[in-house]
């Protein structure tokens, strides 16, 4: 989850802490194993077809997560949390798994 509060949700994906093109390749030799030893590989087939896209628009050396701004772009929808409010609520969060009689 570490991904989602310090990347996806602020909506920052540079600098990557393991680059698309690293994650494109490690997907695309699985998908060509799957291939050759017929085992269906749907979801990692369409993963790779988005971060193909994502390839393509020059984000090789953003994060790996960088090919869910594709997904925002066609939902319409921007997510950009303040970090400071990320922070707020992770301690809030902390606090309340600390005192039992909250949860």
């Amino acid at each position: 989850y570490d991904g989602l509060i310090n990347q996806f949700l602020p909506g920052e994906y540079d600098p990557a802490d393991f680059a698309l093109r690293l994650a494109h390749k490690d997907v695309s030799l699985a998908t060509a194993l799957g291939r050759e030893i017929g085992v269906p590989m749907r979801m990692a087939n369409l993963a790779l077809e988005e971060m193909t896209e994502a390839m393509n628009r020059g984000w090789e050396n953003r994060d790996s997560r960088s090919p869910m701004i594709l997904q925002l772009e066609r939902a319409g929808v921007e997510i950009a949390v303040d970090r400071e409010d990320i922070r707020a609520a992770l301690e809030r969060d902390g606090a309340a798994n600390d005192n039992p009689k909250t949860n």
